[in-house]
């Protein structure tokens, strides 16, 4: 291979890349060491600096080669720092400690950092491992965590008043998630600049601030993309979607340019909200812009269809994948279970392992919810029994309560009893919480009751558990029980959550409580309800108030629950959409038995297809029945 004329040796990168086998490679690298060592090129520092930097960043397997560089005695940390500087940016910025522990001479600012930098990358590290591996290399080296290693060492260095080491602590600390720290950061900045200002308001917004996050993101004199895209997701994190998309169209509008991060945010917002036409419209930028499917995007958009319903265009969109990692396999794995495709939801299981993916722990929550909708509890418990002996993964709390809830839907219940007693961890709400909704299913008074006592040991404040044993008891007519819980709830000040649904309709979402009679268009809601009522009775219709808490007349209880807020959400979908098209619903709780009923039979008096997304699960009903054969 001829050698290629360096005026930079940044290019040495493409001409290592360029190798076509390993020992070419490394030939190549010595032939272009020996050409700058011939040259003199070698002993200036800049363009030794270069050369660390170029080989760190390339590959981890010349990191050595780029240490046996490094001169023992420097005049200056050029060398050093690019290294330091590669390292923080790398795959595995743990390295960079090492290195920082290693520099022949005192640090400099920028040294510093380069070091933050790392700790903030290693904040925000998805992987575990990396994270564990990066404490246990400053644990090596100095018995502190990493954020305070990074920041004791520039205050100790006296470079903590540096503006660059203050952008990169506040970036560390919000990565970090603490958000006091970063304030504190933040504060002694006298003019933070548009990368640190836009990393405060991810903190503010991570820490569930949104509000203060805002107020910043509206006072900084320039905001890029990088800003409003940080301002968007922090407004998923804190669950605010509508608040998210509100501030995409701004962005829009701005003339701001929309890059991978905002428009996967925007579709996890689209996904919460149960706004598929946003989420279509999203897509279908991707297309006109001639945006490449990456893994993150193809993931969010099968994420995001999924949880609109719409799950034979998130699987779609997945088999089109040139590229899929653990996290596209478990949101297609996901999207099935929730949507209560148990055997299709076990078949791309096997299908993910069989292409060598190795599943996480989240892949089996998936599995065992998809088994537990479907009531596979054979292939339920052989997943769960696979995790660990198989996979390597050891079980977490939310696979105990998915084993509970997988044996008490099916009405085994002394099967889940028996779980729950053989576990090797304590109890927590989610067990206990899955073996009260399976009380509520197989209408067990005694078995709730005991699970409502252990649910609340833990959690007191928990309002859909009282709830839960309220409806109980209110199906077995068992007033005195009702009342009991309600002066518990009064007692403990616990209140309980407002329903409410959500439909979208020309991009808009309408949202609707129970009994609620704000919406500008409830005239005609109202006359909708009264002509669905009637239909319905012409079918043999009955209302279903066995939930209702209250002790009152029948005619009184049919008011009460002829208000739930699906069926206001229903009704206007049916006279706001057009006739063949499909009525999405997102409710925030569980829907009830009668209203499940009443969707049904709607369905097919009025030849509608209804999708409806409750807490639990999708509904998909059709000609008169419901996806979830009534199992839910």
């Amino acid at each position: 291979m001829p050698l290629p004329l360096l005026r930079d040796p940044a290019t040495l990168l493409p001409s290592l890349a360029a190798a076509p086998h390993l020992h070419h490679h490394h030939l190549l690298l010595h032939a272009l060491h020996a050409h700058l060592l011939v040259t003199g090129r070698l002993a200036t520092p800049p363009d030794l600096a270069a050369f660390v930097a170029a080989l760190a960043s390339s590959s981890t397997t010349h990191l050595a080669y780029a240490r046996l560089l490094l001169p023992r005695r420097p005049a200056t940390l050029l060398a050093h720092n690019a290294l330091l500087r590669a390292l923080a940016r790398g795959p595995r910025p743990c390295l960079a400690f090492a290195a920082f522990n290693d520099l022949p001479l005192p640090p400099d600012n920028y040294s510093l950092t380069f070091l933050v930098r790392a700790a903030a990358a290693l904040a925000s590290a998805p992987s575990s491992a990396e994270r564990a591996a990066a404490t246990r290399a400053v644990v090596r080296a100095r018995p502190l965590p990493v954020a305070a290693s990074a920041h004791g060492a520039a205050v100790r260095r006296g470079h903590a008043a540096d503006p660059h080491v203050q952008s990169g602590l506040v970036s560390m600390y919000a990565a970090l998630g603490d958000a006091a720290a970063a304030r504190a950061a933040f504060a002694e900045i006298p003019r933070p600049d548009v990368v640190c200002a836009t990393a405060m308001v991810g903190a503010l917004a991570a820490a569930g601030d949104a509000d203060a996050a805002r107020d910043l993101f509206d006072g900084m004199p320039l905001r890029d993309h990088v800003a409003w895209t940080a301002m968007i997701a922090g407004y998923v994190h804190a669950g605010r979607s509508r608040d998210a998309l509100r501030l995409f169209d701004e962005m829009r509008r701005a003339g701001i340019a929309v890059v991978e991060a905002t428009l996967a945010s925007v579709l996890t917002a689209c996904a919460q909200t149960g706004a598929l036409d946003r989420g279509k419209w999203v897509h279908g930028h991707m297309r006109s812009r001639g945006m490449r499917m990456s893994v993150t995007l193809g993931t969010a958009l099968v994420d995001m269809y999924s949880k609109c319903g719409a799950v034979a265009t998130a699987m779609e969109v997945f088999e089109s994948m040139a590229e899929r990692n653990v996290y596209t396999w478990t949101s297609a794995v996901s999207g099935l279970a929730m949507n209560g495709m148990g055997l299709e939801c076990l078949e791309v299981f096997k299908r993910m392992v069989s292409a060598g993916v190795q599943p996480n722990g989240v892949t089996f929550v998936a599995v065992l919810r998809g088994c537990s909708m479907a009531g596979l509890v054979d292939e339920g418990q052989s997943c769960f029994d696979s995790m660990k002996d198989k996979y390597g993964v050891d079980p977490w709390l939310e696979h105990y309560g998915c084993m509970v809830d997988l044996y008490g839907r099916a009405g085994c219940l002394d099967d889940a009893i028996n779980f729950i007693n053989g576990m090797p961890v304590e109890p927590q709400e989610g067990v206990w919480g899955a073996l009260l909704n399976a009380s509520r299913i197989h209408n067990n008074v005694e078995l709730g009751k005991h699970a409502l006592e252990k649910l609340l040991a833990i959690e007191s404040g928990n309002d859909a558990a009282h709830v839960l044993l309220s409806n109980i008891y209110a199906e077995s007519q068992n007033w005195k029980g009702v009342s009991m819980i309600r002066r518990m709830m009064k007692a403990k000040g616990v209140k309980k959550v407002p329903g409410w649904s959500a439909i979208e309709v020309d991009g808009k979402v309408h949202e609707f409580s129970v009994g609620g009679k704000s919406h500008p268009r409830y005239k005609e809601i109202e006359m909708m309800l009264a002509e669905m009522t009637r239909r319905l009775r012409l079918q043999g219709y009955a209302a279903n108030t066995k939930e209702v808490l209250f002790d009152i007349e029948e005619e009184e209880k049919e008011g009460a629950i002829s208000l739930h807020s699906e069926k206001l959400a229903l009704a206007f979908g049916l006279i706001a959409l057009p006739e063949g098209v499909e009525i999405r619903i997102v409710k925030n709780l569980r829907v009830c038995r009668d209203c499940h009923d009443y969707t049904k039979l709607i369905s097919k008096v009025f030849d509608r297809e209804i999708i409806m997304r409750d807490r639990n699960r999708f509904h998909h009903f059709k000609d008169g029945k419901c996806s979830c054969k009534d199992y839910w």
